[in-house]
C-alpha cells in the first residue's frame, strides 16, 4: 500500500506539473470551462487533449499549492487517506483558491485509471476544502 501511494503521488505529481499536458500544436479546444477533457487523447482526433490555456491554469495553481502540501491533498482524495492537513498546506489551499482545488481535481478524474470513482473523489475534494476553510 505504501509504495503504490508513493506511486499515486508521484503520478500525480508529473500529470499536475504538465508532463502529460498538450502542447499549443495538439490543444483543439479553448475553453478553460471544460474541465472533463483528458490529459492524453483518447481517440486519434485530439478531440479529448487539455487545451494549452488550462494547462497554463493548472501549472500556475499548481506553483501555489507546492509538491509537499499536493501530496498531502492527493493523497487525502485520491488515495483515501484520512492523513492531518497540516495548517500551512490549508492556507496554501485556500490562497490557491476554491476554483483551482476543483480543477486539478476535476483534471486528474478526466485520467481514466480515476474516472470509476470520481463522485468520492469530488466528495473528498469537497471535504478536504470544508476542512481548511472553517
Amino acid at each position: 500500500m505504501e509504495s503504490f501511494c508513493k506511486v499515486s503521488i508521484i503520478a500525480f505529481l508529473v500529470l499536475a506539473s504538465g508532463v502529460f499536458l498538450s502542447s499549443p500544436t495538439q490543444a483543439t479546444r479553448t475553453s478553460e470551462q471544460d474541465f472533463g477533457l483528458a490529459l492524453e487523447p483518447s481517440s486519434d482526433n485530439g478531440d479529448d487533449i487539455i487545451p494549452i490555456e488550462l494547462s497554463h491554469y493548472l501549472r500556475e495553481c499548481l506553483k501555489k499549492i507546492g509538491e509537499e502540501c499536493g501530496s498531502i491533498f492527493f493523497t487525502r482524495i485520491f488515495i483515501g487517506k484520512k492523513n492531518v492537513i497540516p495548517a500551512g498546506c490549508c492556507q496554501k489551499l485556500l490562497d490557491m483558491g476554491e476554483e483551482c482545488h476543483y480543477t486539478i481535481t476535476a483534471t486528474v478524474i478526466s485520467r481514466p485509471e480515476f474516472r470509476a470513482n470520481a463522485t468520492l473523489y469530488e466528495t473528498r475534494a469537497i471535504d478536504a476544502w470544508n476542512k481548511c476553510s472553517q
